[in-house]
């Protein structure tokens, strides 16, 4: 049975506008795989991609209607062929639209301001109406913030944890790890279910009230079993900063949890109550002497950790030789994701940790998005495509910025696209913004 399809739209962005053309009729099966999304893991260190023009990675899986990766050596239908990267699938088939980067504080907020002179030098003091992006989510305040176009800089480089695709190939890699190893680190105190003060769970203070954190560890593992990584080997430990009495930091598994069956009756259905403060330097600490220790060492390496503010105060030390211990290990990922408590200092060092490894950091406000991003991250954990990206604007350091932009994927005569904006979704506000540290 064939579908007709009369027109094969591909999105092209210029100056911000968007504009689409109608392409030939095609006429596909549907046992054709086809791509239907493109799965952003967002920016990472430059480095990453071992290419010095660069100023970021930005990191991506696409997802096909065989509930599959996009990966090298594959016939598409919008392509008629195998995809080959560097021979078909260049650096011209990802375009990305001029955008602004975000000022953000130490606060995890965007800065707002009354006029340049409140930004950083060099820094635009504008409404989202002025950048553009009236159609937006965006509270209607002024906001410091740079203008950047952005330069897709190399050729897309698949990687696979394990397999090599296609050969000897410059634009595949492959870490020829054996499985996966993923090394949990959960901020579990009082401010997620908002008890802090009273000891009782209060949703108007919460960061995380409807427990989104629980949603996205169970999206986590279900993005583990798309594709033919599915029969791939995993371990997973977790270890829970609660940060009160005889709790504080401690391991929810004792040894490497080898199935999501047993991650599931070890720690979903043991996941302890919210309390205490936030030793989530200690708890990284902990979580990553078990990655060295007795994890599998053929195995890739990640550390994931959540957290939903800033960590307990006197554990300075204890981030300064985590940051030591990371550095001198074989992890090969960190992806940190900090939600709520805006209003809490301490951001900057958890996006700095992330600079030390080829992962991103995520901040946001709404527990919400946190289980899409988890997903994400699991996709990518297996396959995943890097782009470097070359900006304009020239970003002061020590800062933190979000990218407000939109990137368009081709393959072929389709498209798939991503708009890193806030957005709403199901009645609440989504920041899709990538985060960057300088």
């Amino acid at each position: 049975m064939k579908a007709q399809w009369g027109c094969l739209k591909f999105a092209c962005i210029f100056a911000g506008l968007l504009v689409t053309s109608c392409d030939t009729v095609a006429e596909l099966t549907f046992s054709d795989e086809q791509l239907i999304e493109l799965s952003p893991v967002g920016l990472v260190p430059s480095r990453c991609l071992q290419q010095a023009e660069s100023d970021a990675v930005f990191r991506f899986s696409v997802l096909t209607s065989f509930d599959e990766m996009m990966t090298p050596g594959r016939r598409y239908a919008a392509l008629g062929d195998l995809l080959v990267p560097g021979y078909n699938f260049v650096a011209s088939d990802i375009m990305v639209a001029d955008g602004w980067f975000f000022v953000v504080d130490t606060a995890g907020r965007d800065v707002v301001c009354n006029d340049a002179g409140d930004c950083p030098t060099g820094a635009s003091c504008l409404t989202p109406d002025e950048m553009g992006l009236g159609q937006y989510y965006y509270a209607p305040n002024k906001y410091c913030a740079f203008q950047t176009s952005v330069d897709v800089a190399s050729d897309p480089v698949f990687y696979h944890y394990r397999d090599k695709m296609t050969g000897d190939d410059a634009h595949v890699t492959s870490s020829l790890a054996d499985g996966r190893s993923f090394a949990f680190v959960i901020d579990n105190s009082a401010t997620l279910d908002g008890s802090e003060s009273t000891g009782v769970p209060d949703s108007a203070k919460a960061t995380d009230p409807y427990q989104y954190r629980k949603v996205g560890l169970n999206q986590f593992m279900d993005g583990l079993t798309v594709g033919r990584d599915a029969s791939g080997k995993l371990e997973f430990s977790a270890t829970m900063a609660n940060g009160s009495g005889t709790i504080g930091v401690y391991d929810m598994s004792k040894s490497w949890m080898r199935s999501i069956a047993v991650w599931n009756a070890t720690v979903m259905q043991k996941y302890p109550t919210p309390s205490g403060g936030s030793p989530v330097w200690e708890a990284a600490a902990a979580a990553l002497d078990k990655l060295m220790d007795s994890a599998n060492t053929s195995y890739s390496h990640t550390i994931l950790a959540l957290t939903d503010g800033e960590p307990n105060n006197g554990s300075e030390e204890t981030f300064r030789n985590f940051s030591r211990q990371l550095t001198a290990s074989d992890v090969s990922a960190v992806y940190w994701l900090d939600f709520g408590a805006e209003d809490a200092p301490g951001h900057k060092p958890y996006a700095d940790i992330v600079s030390q490894s080829c992962g991103a950091y995520y901040l946001f406000s709404n527990a919400a998005q946190f289980p899409v991003i988890m997903r994400n991250i699991a996709l990518n954990t297996a396959s995943h495509w890097n782009i470097g990206l070359k900006f304009s604007a020239n970003l002061p350091a020590g800062q933190m910025y979000r990218l407000a932009t939109t990137i368009v994927v081709r393959v072929g005569k389709t498209a798939v696209s991503f708009e890193a904006q806030r957005k709403i979704e199901q009645q609440s506000a989504m920041d899709y913004r990538l985060v960057i540290s300088k």
